[in-house]
């Protein structure tokens, strides 16, 4: 069985049954993108700032994902990110996913 989501730009993620998946186009990847950056952050805020999925993968995660994708700046101006901006960024990168996924039609293919 194989499931496959359309996009509202045309991007598709296909889920094999066996494993795995396939993305392609922006939509598609930028969902991934914050998946990854959700799980990063809420690591990071769960743990009280002790645990990380990677090194400053809260940091990366505000930065690199999340604050060009939404347009928004949750850092200072010298790169710092605070816990009460990754809770701020968390909350953004939810309304994100949720204007994608709100959006996407999933075809489910059965054997």
């Amino acid at each position: 069985m194989t499931t496959e989501v359309l996009y509202q730009d045309g991007s598709t993620s296909t889920f094999h049954k066996e494993g795995g998946s396939t993305h392609e186009g922006a939509t598609a990847i930028a969902r991934i993108q914050l998946l990854h950056a959700k799980a990063a952050l809420e690591i990071y805020l769960k743990s009280d700032g002790r645990m990380q999925w990677t090194a400053n993968g809260h940091r990366m995660a505000v930065i690199n994902v999340i604050e060009p994708l939404s347009g928004k700046q949750f850092s200072t101006r010298s790169g710092k990110v605070t816990k009460r901006s990754c809770r701020e960024a968390l909350v953004e990168c939810y309304v994100l996913l949720s204007g994608i996924e709100s959006g996407a039609v999933i075809y489910e293919e059965s054997e």
